[in-house]
């Protein structure tokens, strides 16, 4: 029995210095999407500081900071991007009964993180958990169920989000979820930690 870690988990300290990394960001290029892999990918990273990884289905990046990124796009194609993705902590259970070690280390972490991202973005337009009467549900659009779901499951246990401070900015969300089942102790489960950057919402006619 016990718990288990992420293989890539990033320090608070990492994430500070990853999303300052990231604040100057040609995020308008960077939704138009990459091209195929081959020079033009190469040097389409390179503009960013990114270095290519990984090409099957969706394209992964080591940034100059040493973290990795996965970039998104719907369909199964390479572009648009509809969101870049970053790991940052995890903790699973080797057991159903060490679930309940996994949630208190999930509430344990995130007061960590949350604070680690506000030092760079500032204050976040919203912070909850899964069970916050006011869970902003608009934000994250069709990934989130609906409530009842939500709360049956914990998932997600804990949300941040931050709203674009500009019209070429991108709306940041940083949130723990769930591996199903965790919240009911069902079966081993798990909690993963992640911080994700989308167009602007108004685009979409979010928030």
């Amino acid at each position: 029995m016990g718990l288990t870690s992420g293989p890539q988990d990033r320090t608070p300290q990492e994430l500070v210095t990853e999303l300052r990394g990231l604040t100057d960001v040609d995020w308008p290029t960077v939704w138009s999407g990459p091209p195929r892999p081959g020079q033009g990918l190469d040097m389409w990273c390179a503009q960013f500081g990114w270095t290519p990884l990984s090409f099957e289905r969706v394209l992964q990046v080591r940034t100059e900071t040493g973290g990795e990124l996965v970039l998104n796009a719907p369909g199964g194609g390479w572009a648009p991007v509809n969101a870049v993705s970053h790991w940052v902590w995890s903790a699973g259970a080797e057991t159903a009964a060490d679930n309940p070690a996994v949630l208190a280390e999930a509430a344990r972490a995130w007061p960590v993180y949350l604070t680690a991202a506000c030092s760079a973005l500032g204050e976040p337009a919203w912070e909850g958990a899964w069970d916050s009467e006011d869970f902003p549900d608009s934000v994250v659009g069709g990934e989130i169920a609906d409530q009842e779901v939500r709360i049956e499951e914990q998932d997600p246990y804990r949300l941040a989000y931050w709203l674009p401070p500009s019209s070429t900015a991108p709306l940041i969300v940083l949130r723990i979820a769930l591996a199903v089942g965790t919240a009911q102790h069902d079966w081993d489960g798990a909690a993963n930690l992640s911080v994700q950057f989308r167009p602007r919402p108004v685009e979409r006619g979010a928030v």
